[in-house]
């Protein structure tokens, strides 16, 4: 595959699943700023007060009437957001007779509260599978509707998978996690591969180690710090990330340095923004 550049001021249609964390929080500042007019983000979230705080931020920091910013509440499981993304693409499409289509569209899964103080190892099955449906099968099924989507057909896309190059290995207390961490990476390679020919790009972004990043509790309540988990010195001797610099690092590889889809991207695979 050829290496692609992603020309964001464009007429797109803007999916942001998970921004209740920080980073989650200046992606959707950053991507809604650089998109053209015409444009339509839906951010998506299961913390209603975190969304009605984000929406008022983006009124605010845009300053300009480009893009709509529409907020839907994710249930507990997280398996509405294929209903909120449907209803969204409706609306806005059925508002007027003659609604130009979108130039492209971008679809971005972040973490949420799992990236900063979620640390658990459920002993349930139950429990596991309510996990695995919120961090796996539910970006996999709200893919499925953007992929799928009439109102997106012949649309140019991108998917990102904010992921971590570090939660994808063996840690203590983070089995769960990791496992979906993996699963989730293998699904994003193969999107990569099998629908390549429709026009649609995918990039795995690692964003580094975050500097928001909270001392965290396990099932039994003891609070860990994030660097006890790690044993790898060369790994704590990274800087801490801000999440402005990991969200203008990303833009800057989807906008100037380029990336071949399918791929992984670290932070810090180069310190350069």
């Amino acid at each position: 595959m050829a290496a692609k550049r992603m020309d964001l001021n464009r007429r797109t249609f803007l999916v942001l699943s998970g921004s209740s964390n920080p980073l989650g929080q200046s992606l959707a500042l950053e991507f809604c700023r650089r998109l053209g007019t015409g444009s339509l983000a839906l951010i998506l979230d299961e913390n209603q007060e975190q969304l009605r705080q984000l929406e008022s931020h983006l009124l605010v920091g845009l300053k300009t009437e480009n893009v709509k910013v529409l907020t839907g509440k994710l249930d507990k499981g997280h398996s509405n957001g294929v209903q909120l993304m449907e209803q969204a693409l409706k609306a806005h499409f059925e508002a007027e007779k003659e609604v130009p289509r979108f130039e492209q569209s971008v679809i971005l899964h972040n973490e949420g509260q799992a990236a900063t103080h979620v640390l658990l190892e459920p002993q349930s099955t139950e429990d596991w599978k309510a996990y695995v449906q919120e961090q796996l099968y539910a970006p996999v099924a709200l893919n499925q509707m953007w992929l799928q989507s009439k109102y997106l057909e012949k649309v140019e896309k991108l998917a990102v998978n904010v992921t971590s190059s570090l939660m994808v290995r063996p840690l203590v207390h983070a089995g769960l996690l990791c496992s979906c961490k993996r699963a989730r990476d293998m699904y994003f390679r193969a999107m990569a591969a099998e629908e390549y020919r429709f026009g649609v790009h995918v990039l795995s972004f690692s964003p580094g180690l975050m500097a928001t990043h909270e001392s965290q509790c396990d099932v039994n309540g003891n609070r860990i710090d994030p660097t006890d988990l790690i044993a790898a010195k060369q790994v704590l001797q990274l800087p801490r990330i801000q999440p402005s610099q990991a969200t203008l690092k990303l833009i800057n590889i989807l906008e100037e340095i380029s990336f071949v889809s399918g791929h992984d991207v670290d932070y810090y695979d180069t310190f350069v923004l």
